[in-house]
């Protein structure tokens, strides 16, 4: 257990948290040593959609069971389905998932005896909190079948602790309103014509250029209600959760293919990590990812930016590839980049590679012609 200044230890990083100046895994870090949990998981949940908007954890070796579960097994979630059920009457409550489930289902139920057993968890003491109308966070502890459920003591402890991890989620959820409308990077995203969203890896969305607004509106695979970017489908959406998950193992870059059918126009959301020491605070002290649209029927093929979020390729490169694309030799475009042609034919060989092209006609076919190029990155 803990005395009063280990207690008020821990309550203050769950505050730290809330204003940025630790992650919300360092901050749940504490509470897997206070209960003995096989790990401490933080969901956050779309009330309408009732889908994972994020999904914090502290501890590092549960990282490949916390991605098979957004992935695949949150649907199969009979206690996620019984929170869901009952949010208004446990809403700034713990509850115990003993009082719920008893053996005889733990050990006849799919989840229990294919997810949970596999993952050394059994028990589950949860803090459910609604931070907003539409927005619910879940607390979760997850104890393994030797330790047991909390005992009486620990759940004064709990509940405790629980007064201030909800007023901390609620801070959070203010602070981060706060900073979306006042981030200096806003107005370099408004200038181009892809839709794009700065957003955290929470899915909150601090900021969209006017394309995005747009497509907010006209698109029905983009949902932005609460703030939040969502995907439609639901297994479109998933990919997104998994996807961010990765791109916290320090992972700079995700595509995410959004196309319905294989024969539909290529349709793909890049992700882009944007580390604050990167580029110099323009876009706030905090981590942030960047998510592109890029539609085959909005598109130009021959577009650098594009090329260069989409193949992987350096703006060089990419503008390489744009004046190859236009007819231009090697000499020619090492006179209009003002470099030498050795340096021009090494980022030709580099285009080459990025593309999968074996000759140069074949690389310049492939950027004439449009949709065959966006289908590209799906083989990458």
């Amino acid at each position: 257990m803990l005395d009063e200044q280990e207690f008020d230890a821990v309550v203050a990083g769950f505050y730290s948290a809330a204003t940025g100046a630790i992650e919300w895994q360092q901050a749940l870090q504490p509470l897997q040593r206070v209960f003995g949990c096989r790990f401490v998981a933080l969901q956050s949940v779309d009330l309408q959609t009732e889908r994972i908007i994020s999904l914090e954890h502290g501890t590092p070796d549960a990282h490949a069971g916390v991605l098979n579960y957004v992935r695949d097994w949150h649907p199969l979630d009979p206690r996620r389905r019984y929170a869901l059920g009952h949010v208004e009457q446990m809403s700034g409550r713990w509850w115990h998932c003993s009082e719920v489930f008893d053996d005889e289902f733990a050990a006849a139920n799919t989840f229990h005896r294919h997810f949970l057993a596999a993952n050394d968890s059994r028990y589950l003491s949860a803090l459910t909190t609604q931070v907003t109308p539409t927005l619910l966070s879940w607390l979760a502890l997850e104890l393994p079948a030797a330790r047991g459920p909390l005992n009486a003591d620990e759940r004064q402890l709990a509940t405790r602790l629980g007064r201030h991890i909800a007023e901390a989620l609620r801070a959070y959820e203010r602070l981060r309103l706060l900073v979306s409308q006042a981030l200096a990077g806003h107005t370099l995203l408004d200038g181009f014509s892809y839709p794009m969203w700065l957003l955290d890896e929470q899915r909150f969305i601090f900021h969209a250029n006017g394309a995005a607004l747009e497509a907010a509106l006209t698109d029905g695979r983009i949902d932005t209600r609460q703030q939040r970017l969502q995907l439609c489908p639901g297994a479109t959406d998933r990919q997104l959760a998994a996807q961010l998950l990765q791109l916290r193992r320090h992972r700079q870059q995700a595509l995410i293919d959004l196309r319905p059918r294989p024969s539909d126009p290529p349709s793909w959301l890049h992700l882009q990590a944007l580390a604050p020491e990167r580029v110099f605070g323009l876009f706030g002290e905090r981590p942030l990812l960047l998510a592109t649209l890029f539609d085959a029927r909005q598109s130009r093929a021959l577009d650098p930016f594009a090329l260069g979020d989409l193949f992987g390729m350096t703006p060089t490169q990419a503008r390489v590839a744009c004046l190859l694309a236009e007819g231009l030799s090697a000499p020619a475009i090492a006179a209009q980049l003002g470099c030498a042609q050795a340096t021009v034919r090494t980022h030709l060989r580099q285009v080459l590679f990025k593309l999968g092209a074996k000759r140069l006609a074949d690389a310049v076919r492939l950027l004439r012609q449009g949709e065959a190029l966006w289908a590209l990155p799906a083989a990458r």
